[in-house]
């Protein structure tokens, strides 16, 4: 029996030093070698967290100068297409990391009645180049750490022109 216990100690030390796949939630993004940049820090993967989810100590990740700098930003930046008749919502959800920098960059869009569509892409790649080069996002912080943070932004088009940002 006392033979045992040393094994089994191995045994237990051994498996509690394999490493562990991160378990995936609903709204992760996971890296994809085809679309993200590789050089990309992601400063922890395993804490991750949407940008909503908040500590007692944390600070509220968002966008310099909130939402009304971030409207004015992109506004500033759209060009709206000559003529389009297109309508309905585009999601561009991304990965703000530690420093405040971005990618992971993922699109989805719907008409009005929630239907998936394919937007022209002088709209949904407008809006993913302008997202990308925006440089005052903050990241979220609690107790005087910073930590990345999961984000989207959902535009309202109607006839190609964007009514409302979201959230």
């Amino acid at each position: 029996m006392k033979k045992l216990i040393p094994i089994a100690l191995v045994i237990l030390s051994i498996i509690g030093c394999t490493e562990k796949p991160k378990q995936l939630n609903v709204g992760d993004i996971p890296f994809d070698p085809a679309r993200d940049n590789p050089n990309f820090e992601v400063c922890n993967e395993y804490l991750i967290k949407q940008y909503y989810v908040r500590y007692s100590s944390d600070n509220r990740p968002g966008y310099k100068g909130e939402k009304k700098a971030l409207v004015s930003e992109i506004l500033s930046q759209y060009t709206p297409p000559v003529n389009s008749n297109q309508n309905g919502f585009i999601t561009i959800r991304f990965l703000v990391n530690c420093h405040g920098e971005t990618d992971r960059f993922r699109v989805e869009s719907m008409d009005f009645d929630y239907n998936s569509i394919q937007f022209d892409k002088g709209i949904a790649q407008q809006l993913v180049s302008i997202i990308k080069e925006l440089k005052g996002w903050l990241p979220r912080t609690n107790k005087n750490k910073s930590y990345d943070y999961y984000q989207y932004l959902t535009f309202k088009i109607e006839q190609g022109q964007i009514i409302q940002i979201l959230p």
